[in-house]
């Protein structure tokens, strides 16, 4: 029986996997390859089995867009062919009113097979709803050899879990990224939304930035309307980092001005392979998350950095109403190297703020304009007077700053 089951799974090349190139809330894409040339049947539901697409094209790529969906639900699906039939795999719609959305963002994946398999693993324990790419999915973006190594050894992961990743320098030419992947508007640059989350993703392999920067400003306006979203950013260049290759100053002159005016929460980066966190620069947090396979690099120093290591790793975020709750966990041993909460700044302050004298010390701690905006570590370096959030590990404190 074994044997007869690994002869059924043979024909089944790669996937499935899934992405969105459209909305996360009724929505999803499911792609698989064959072997050889093949109609292809999806079969999907709720609870049970109950609705079966066929493609009675014969080919060897496969790729199902689902819609019509119920928002907020799970479901299930198998994949068949001529003589197999994949294992049953699951994914969940958002819901536009979500208190809490968990996903995973990683990059790097390249190289080393037993550490990509090794994170992968590890992701797949914590049940993210989809994952965030941040670059390099492979060595050679030519080598479509690569490609079908990679989407085998992320099968588990993102047969349940969508995959949602950016462009880096290996995967270049985008020829191959472009074929096996699905993404929205016109997939080297694009946005989606997954309950209370805004993403935007960007191409940092580009020769010009000027028409992404006014997409990002576009979108960015756009989104930001709404209070109740969070609003988070990635590609692969990073504009702030130390060791490995540093910071991109290119990207960090094209985009980080309009990522500040607009309060983008987090900024999510690959390329260096090492995990680092920079305090709050700008209001805007920036995290390189380049563990996912690739040679590690060691990471520099710079008072801009809140803590970096070189390791193996991904990044686990959950989003709710109030917060932000970000872990970087170490994929060897599953434990957590670095921690952040950010939560929701003056809406939930007392109206009546305290007040600081010119000479008071007594409110440490870091500061904040009313949008949200860092200002300062210490009140004391304020020297503009108005009202401010003082963050603490309790949570924020707003004051009157007397100058």
């Amino acid at each position: 029986m074994k044997v007869l089951l690994l002869l059924m799974l043979s024909q089944l090349r790669i996937g499935p996997y899934l992405s969105w190139d459209d909305s996360t809330t009724t929505t999803i894409r499911i792609t698989w390859h064959t072997y050889a040339p093949d109609t292809g049947i999806l079969v999907y539901g709720t609870n049970a089995f109950t609705d079966t697409l066929r493609d009675t094209l014969v080919t060897t790529v496969h790729a199902f867009k689902l819609t019509g969906l119920m928002p907020g639900t799970r479901y299930q699906y198998r994949v068949e062919g001529a003589g197999f039939a994949s294992p049953t795999y699951t994914f969940r719609t958002s819901s536009p009113n979500a208190d809490s959305v968990v996903f995973v963002v990683f990059g790097d994946t390249r190289s080393n097979d037993n550490a990509h398999a090794m994170v992968v693993n590890a992701i797949i324990q914590k049940n993210p709803e989809f994952v965030i790419h941040t670059g390099d999915l492979v060595s050679s973006g030519s080598q479509v050899s690569e490609w079908y190594n990679f989407f085998n050894i992320e099968g588990d992961l993102i047969g349940n879990a969508p995959l949602m990743p950016c462009i880096g320098n290996h995967d270049e030419p985008t020829y191959n990224y472009l074929s096996f992947l699905y993404l929205p508007e016109n997939e080297e640059y694009y946005t989606f939304e997954y309950g209370n989350v805004f993403f935007v993703a960007l191409n940092t392999e580009a020769w010009d930035y000027s028409a992404q920067r006014t997409y990002l400003e576009n979108r960015l306006s756009e989104a930001s309307q709404d209070p109740n979203k969070w609003l988070i950013v990635y590609f692969h260049r990073p504009p702030y980092s130390w060791g490995g290759h540093g910071s991109d100053y290119a990207v960090r002159q094209a985009f980080c001005d309009v990522m500040e005016n607009h309060h983008v929460s987090v900024v999510f980066n690959g390329h260096n392979h090492f995990y680092q966190r920079t305090v709050p620069i700008n209001g805007v947090t920036y995290i390189v998350t380049g563990g996912g396979g690739a040679p590690l690099y060691t990471p520099g120093q710079s008072s801009l950095v809140a803590y970096a290591e070189a390791c193996y790793h991904f990044v686990l975020i959950k989003a709710t109403a109030e917060k932000l709750t970000i872990q970087a966990i170490r994929a060897t041993d599953g434990v957590v190297i670095d921690s952040l909460t950010l939560f929701r700044t003056a809406i939930q302050e007392p109206t009546v703020p305290a007040v600081i004298g010119p000479r008071d010390s007594g409110a440490l701690g870091e500061v904040f304009d009313i949008t949200g905006r860092f200002v300062g570590r210490n009140p004391r370096e304020i020297r503009r007077p108005g009202v401010y959030l003082i963050r603490k590990p309790a949570g924020y404190r707003k004051v009157l700053i007397l100058r």
